[in-house]
C-alpha cells in the first residue's frame, strides 16, 4: 500500500466525549463522540470511522455492515446474494470485489495456518453455474474428510478463457495431493485420465505459514487485474454474466480476528481530514469533496506498527 514520510497529527481519546445533553447539539455529539480507530490487533486490519451511519455504496462498506450482509446470504453457498441482491448482475471482478476481498483476507488472524490451493480443468469446459457447482461438490467431500475447515476462493480465468480457482484453506495443515487430485477429477466429470495424475497440473497445493506479508505476496498476484467482462466472452455467451469471483466456505469456522474493544476515539473532523489525506497520498480517484463514511486499511504485519509509521498518536 503506498505510503508518505510525512504523519498526519491528531488528538487521542480512549474514551467518548461525554454528550453535553443539549437537544440542538445532540446530533453533532453523537458523530463527535463516536469518530474513532479500532483495529483487529491479532489481524491485519484498521478502520478509520467518522461516526457516520452508511449506506453500502461503491464508495465504502462499513465493516459491521459487510459482515451483516455477510450473514444472511448461505453459509456455504459458493454464489450467495451480493451486497446489492439477488438480482445483481455481475460481468467481472471490479475495484470494489477485489476491496472486499483484500478486507475479507486481512480479517483473518495473522497465526492462522492452512494450504494454498488450485484447482484447475483440463478438458471441460464449464459454464458460470457448472464450475460453482463443481466447487461446492468438492468442498463438501472435502468438509466431510476434514469437519471444521474453512476457505476463502478466488476464480481466475485462464489463458484459454477456461475458469480455476484459487483457495485459501484454514484448518487443516495436510491432506494427500491424490487424494485433492481424486475429488476434483471426480465432481468435474473430466474424461481426460492425465487430470488425476499428480504433476498434471489439475490439483495444486502447497502449505503456508501465515507469516507477515507472505499471504498478501500470495494473494496480490490474483488480485492485481480487474476485469470488465470474462476474457473472449461475446453477447450470448453464458460468461457474459460470471456471477462471484469470490466468496467463502465454511464461514462459521474462518478465523476471524476480533476487532478491539479498545478504541481511539476522534473529532469527527479529524477522522474526516485523516481519511481525505490517506486518499490523495494514494491518488485514489474520488469525486470532489466526497469523504467515506470509514476507510479500512489492511496492513502487512500488526495494525499498531501502521499507526506509528503513519499516524502520531
Amino acid at each position: 500500500m503506498p505510503c508518505s514520510q510525512s504523519k498526519q497529527h491528531i488528538s487521542m481519546r480512549t474514551e467518548p466525549v461525554p454528550n453535553s445533553g443539549d437537544p440542538q447539539t445532540l446530533e453533532n455529539d453523537r458523530a463527535f463522540d463516536e469518530a474513532h480507530i479500532r483495529m483487529r490487533a491479532a489481524g491485519r486490519q484498521l478502520v478509520i470511522d467518522t461516526g457516520q451511519e452508511p449506506d453500502a455504496d461503491e464508495l465504502d462498506i462499513h465493516p459491521e455492515h459487510e459482515d451483516e450482509a455477510v450473514d444472511r446470504a448461505e453459509a456455504n453457498a459458493p454464489d450467495p446474494p451480493t451486497p446489492k441482491g439477488d438480482e445483481q448482475v455481475i460481468p467481472g471482478f471490479s475495484d470494489c470485489a477485489r476491496r472486499r476481498l483484500r478486507n475479507r483476507l486481512h480479517a483473518m488472524r495473522r497465526d492462522a495456518d492452512g494450504l494454498f490451493l488450485t484447482l484447475t480443468y483440463h478438458e471441460t469446459d464449464p459454464t458460470p453455474d457448472e464450475c460453482k457447482r463443481h466447487l461446492d461438490r468438492f468442498w463438501k467431500r472435502l468438509e466431510r474428510r476434514f469437519p471444521g475447515i474453512s476457505a476463502i476462493w478466488k476464480m481466475e480465468p485462464q489463458e484459454r478463457g477456461i475458469p480455476h480457482f484459487h483457495l485459501v484453506i484454514y484448518g487443516v495443515q495436510f491432506v494427500p495431493l491424490p487424494l485433492l487430485l481424486s475429488m476434483w477429477h471426480e465432481v468435474t466429470d473430466e474424461t481426460s485420465d492425465e487430470h488425476r495424475q499428480p504433476g498434471s497440473g489439475g490439483v495444486e497445493v502447497e502449505r503456508f505459514v501465515n507469516e507477515n506479508g507472505k499471504l498478501q505476496s500470495y494473494m496480490a498476484k490474483y488480485m492485481a487485474e480487474t476485469y470488465d467482462t470474462w476474457p473472449k466472452a461475446e453477447e450470448g455467451d453464458p460468461w457474459a454474466e460470471t456471477g462471484r469471483w469470490w466468496g467463502c466456505l465454511g464461514r462459521k469456522h474462518l478465523p476471524f480476528a476480533d476487532w478491539d474493544e479498545a478504541k481511539i476515539y476522534l473529532d469527527q473532523h479529524e477522522a474526516e481530514a485523516m481519511i481525505g489525506d490517506l486518499l490523495d497520498r494514494w491518488d485514489l480517484d474520488m469525486p470532489d469533496g466526497v469523504i467515506p463514511p470509514s476507510l479500512t486499511i489492511c496492513t502487512r504485519g500488526h495494525p499498531e506498527d501502521w499507526i506509528d509509521r503513519h499516524l502520531s498518536l
